[in-house]
């Protein structure tokens, strides 16, 4: 064979082998693309979807009607900051940077599908607001969404805060609907042991 024809044939052989090289990478780019977007989809999906308290381990959670705004605030919407030991759960429910809140200690409703929390209320109401609830009153929604239920409240101590009268009001029954809310990363709310006092005389 010609010397020309040899080297010709050397230099077409090695085209179709940096072709066909060509080919296993892009294969590869494209399957690790695919595979990073379904991570990352999946990693969305995990941090957007609403989750089931019943479904959570023992530990410290937070859970909010909006999903993380990803900036300075503590949570979006109404929150729930609560820490859970089998099926019993106690925190607080109310709106971040406000002093708008009620602790809550109760169980998880099996039969609402974990998504629902009965126990007791506890409240604080200072003279420059009026009592949203007395002894006497009937069941009412504590807030705007209708998702927490209060009920049989009983004013059982009057302490001073800052010159200001605060009247605690615990509520014989409390019911807390969190479907459809969003699970964040960790609690970044104040710690229920800061706002929740169950120990009262």
């Amino acid at each position: 064979m010609p010397v020309s024809q040899r080297v010709l044939g050397e230099i077409m052989l090695n085209i179709s082998n940096l072709f066909l090289l060509g080919g296993i990478l892009a294969t590869f780019l494209a399957g690790s693309l695919v595979s990073a977007q379904y991570l990352f989809a999946q990693n969305f999906r995990l941090a957007t979807q609403p989750g089931k308290i019943a479904s959570l381990v023992n530990g410290n959670y937070q859970l909010c009607s909006q999903p993380d705004p990803k900036d300075w605030r503590d949570g979006a919407g109404v929150c729930f900051n609560f820490s859970k030991t089998g099926n019993r759960v106690n925190g607080y429910y109310g709106y971040p940077h406000s002093e708008q809140f009620i602790c809550i200690r109760g169980i998880v409703d099996a039969d609402a599908c974990g998504e629902r929390i009965t126990g007791e209320g506890l409240g604080i109401a200072w003279d420059n607001f009026p009592l949203k609830n007395t002894p006497e009153s009937a069941e009412f929604k504590w807030d705007s969404e209708g998702h927490l239920t209060l009920s049989k409240g009983n004013i059982f101590n009057t302490v001073n805060a800052d010159e200001d009268n605060a009247k605690w009001i615990l509520y014989r029954k409390a019911s807390l609907n969190i479907e459809g809310f969003y699970q964040y990363n960790h609690p970044r709310m104040t710690p229920v042991s800061q706002l929740c006092q169950w120990n009262f005389k």
